[in-house]
């Protein structure tokens, strides 16, 4: 599968996340993820959740410039589910991870 090829890398152990395990860190909304395989603790790089920001609320800030009066609200609603729904599956090939900075090592829950 050449989509594996995306997936994000543990920083200490070197090996792939599934998807599923690359989908459970995101939707945990915590700051530190731990590796589905050796637990070390590590942060998605800014790069990362810049990305993910801008493809969640870019759509939603230029959509009033984009939306023709004559356009029925139903088929937007539409449009931006089938949207999410297609970021929510993309998400995970778009991850990196870093190790966590020393600064922000006391925040760490061990």
């Amino acid at each position: 599968m050449e989509g594996i090829e995306n997936m994000p890398k543990c920083i200490a152990c070197k090996e792939k996340w599934s998807w599923k395990q690359s989908m459970r860190s995101i939707v945990s909304f915590s700051r530190f993820i731990g590796c589905p395989h050796c637990g070390k603790k590590q942060m998605l790089t800014s790069m990362t959740r810049i990305s993910i920001l801008l493809l969640v609320f870019v759509p939603y800030v230029t959509m009033p410039y984009v939306i023709d009066e004559e356009v029925k609200s139903s088929a937007v609603a539409i449009g931006i589910a089938i949207y999410l729904f297609a970021l929510v599956l993309m998400m995970p090939f778009l991850m990196d991870v870093r190790e966590i900075p020393k600064h922000l090592q006391k925040y760490v829950q061990k």
